[in-house]
């Protein structure tokens, strides 16, 4: 659904339901997808978007619930209005996978209180996947597989595939994983081999043994990694002893790309894991203020650097004309080799055994750009002061500070990657301060410590 008729279904619902039109409300939810419905409920009260999914079929509201999972803060308040026996309705509904994720965003003593509520096969099935991290394979895969063993024929390998199907409801079917007597993945078999086959053939013949898994532990940034280099549409997952235990589906790694994506975004902008949809103020306050101290903390820093040359500052006052011009470029140039890094190692194309290569490139990158800028610096400051000693003082630390800001900017979100820290968090306030303090520090030193004969004076 597009924008402009996403905002046409939002005034028509707000009207019925405050006329109280309940049966035309229904009728209007009719032709759309729970997708376009959940959007729609984004724009409502929390009121009115309870009184949306009283209306709706119980499958469809279970679905509606489970497409709300991307804006957890919006779902975690309509999920303290609605009762466990709800809940447990909706849960049943939903894809095993789903409903984990579900039963993760509410409080211990919420998801109890709703596991109790459930039948003991979907009970065990979500305590099993609730020991997972949410953010693994462990936490993403659902356990229902299809796994056929190495010595079983076509046929019956079929005549099995199409029982586990009727009864776990597959919709879609690409891929076969063939196991040993140990429940070992040691192979994939397509659908179309199979159906080609000859009813007799042993699959342990026609199975490709060159099979790519990821462990149970394994954080969903790298499974994603995983699918994206050997184009898998399903990853198998498989535990510590290299048993099949689930599958991660091509819907689920579309979620830790955007999620992972977004994640990013939020610690370069500055604002962390705060959710476009987010209502709470309080929330999104908690969400940006650390970031905002970060820097109020690296401005104080740079007050301090700055309060030690308060005397040659007054008597030399045109040192100060291009103090935010050294700042903001330095930052700048961190920004961008701290950007190409975290991409880099977002994606697989950077490993942190490369800093030195890395660090080499954007020194090179930033010794050329660095001249460039220092050369125009030093003849604005002449054109200002009429000073050639102090327009090459200026033009000579601008250089230097642009060399630290590349190298900071490299190496950085290498070194919290080797430390197992999202290395997104080096972007943003953390750069831009560290810029900050040190580019002025190297700018004002050069400023007042370093003389060039008077003969450089004209």
């Amino acid at each position: 659904m597009n924008k402009s008729r996403n905002t046409q279904y939002h005034k028509l619902v707000r009207k019925l339901i405050s006329t109280e039109r309940t049966e035309l409300l229904k009728s209007v939810f009719d032709p759309l997808k729970p997708v376009d419905i959940a959007n729609i409920l984004l724009q409502l009260k929390l009121q009115d978007q309870l009184i949306v999914l009283e209306n709706l079929e119980r499958e469809i509201s279970s679905e509606v619930l489970n497409n709300l999972q991307d804006s957890p803060s919006i779902l975690g308040e309509i999920v303290k209005q609605l009762s466990p026996d709800r809940l447990s309705d909706a849960i049943e509904d939903m894809p095993q996978d789903d409903a984990a994720d579900f039963v993760g965003l509410l409080d211990d003593d919420e998801a109890d209180a709703l596991l109790e509520c459930l039948p003991e096969k979907d009970r065990e099935g979500l305590t099993y996947l609730l020991q997972y991290d949410e953010e693994s394979a462990g936490g993403l895969m659902t356990p229902y597989v299809v796994a056929i063993r190495k010595d079983q024929t076509v046929a019956a390998a079929v005549k099995e595939i199409q029982k586990f199907i009727k009864k776990e409801g597959f919709e879609l079917f690409y891929t076969a994983y063939v196991v040993d007597e140990y429940d070992h993945l040691i192979g994939t078999i397509g659908t179309t081999e199979l159906l080609l086959a000859e009813r007799n053939a042993l699959i342990e013949n026609l199975m490709n043994p060159e099979v790519v898994a990821v462990d149970e532990d394994l954080d969903q940034e790298d499974v994603a990694k995983v699918a994206k280099e050997y184009d898998l549409v399903v990853v198998p997952v498989i535990d510590k002893h290299l048993r099949l235990i689930g599958r991660i589906t091509l819907d689920d790694l579309v979620d830790v790309i955007v999620e992972e994506h977004n994640e990013d975004l939020g610690h370069i902008a500055g604002t962390g894991d705060e959710e476009v949809t987010e209502t709470s103020v309080l929330r999104a306050s908690g969400d940006r203020l650390p970031w905002l101290l970060v820097g109020l903390f690296g401005g104080f820093l740079t007050a301090i650097v700055m309060s030690f040359y308060e005397n040659a500052l007054v008597s030399l006052p045109d040192v100060t004309y291009f103090i935010p011009l050294v700042a903001a470029l330095g930052g700048s140039i961190g920004i961008q080799s701290s950007s190409i890094v975290v991409r880099g190692l977002a994606t697989g194309a950077i490993q942190t055994a490369d800093v030195l290569v890395r660090l080499w490139k954007e020194l090179r990158v930033a010794f050329l750009n660095g001249i460039i800028c220092s050369i125009i610096l030093a003849g604005m400051s002449w054109y200002l002061t009429n000073d050639f000693g102090r327009a090459f003082t200026s033009g000579i630390s601008l250089f230097i500070v642009v060399c630290f800001a590349a190298t900071v900017g490299c190496t950085i979100p290498i070194i919290l990657k080797r430390m197992n820290i999202d290395p997104a968090l080096a972007t943003g306030p953390f750069i831009t301060t560290t810029s900050d303090i040190i580019g002025i520090a190297i700018y004002l030193g050069f400023a007042f410590n370093i003389s060039f004969p008077s003969l450089l004076n004209f």
